[in-house]
């Protein structure tokens, strides 16, 4: 239920995001060089040099949503009964009960990674979480 309700909020929150999209748009840096994913993404969160001449780097997002908080009133009947004038009476009436939904919150967050060839140039990327989404 809980794994339903996170996908469905972040469905209404991103509209038409999808990964299918944040994919293409990962797909459309492939034979970039290294400066223009910088230009796009801003400066790394974390680098490595590897081996063999690549450079992998690395971009971490993270997001916190919260949902709930929400005031609503719902109606409870309520029973009256006692004396009055000395003769016994009883009756129903309709009270609304004000509560308040529980604050839940959701960390939402994407790790995106790219390897860069010897000659400066995107080579590929992976990425994961279940945030990697794009509109």
């Amino acid at each position: 239920m809980g794994k339903i309700f996170i996908w469905l909020l972040s469905l209404g929150l991103c509209g038409c995001a999808t990964t299918a999209k944040f994919d293409a748009k990962l797909n459309s840096l492939l034979g970039q060089k290294e400066e223009i994913l910088i230009a796009a993404w801003g400066v790394p969160d974390k680098e490595y040099l590897l081996n063999n001449g690549k450079k992998a780097i690395e971009y971490a997002r993270k997001d916190t949503v919260r949902s709930g908080g929400h005031l609503y009133a719902y109606p409870r009947a309520v029973l009256h009964s006692g004396i009055a004038d000395g003769k016994p009476f009883s009756g129903v009436s309709t009270q609304y009960v004000l509560e308040t939904t529980p604050v839940q919150k959701y960390n939402l967050f994407c790790n995106t990674s790219f390897i860069i060839n010897s000659s400066g140039e995107v080579e590929s990327w992976h990425h994961e979480g279940n945030n990697c989404i794009s509109r």
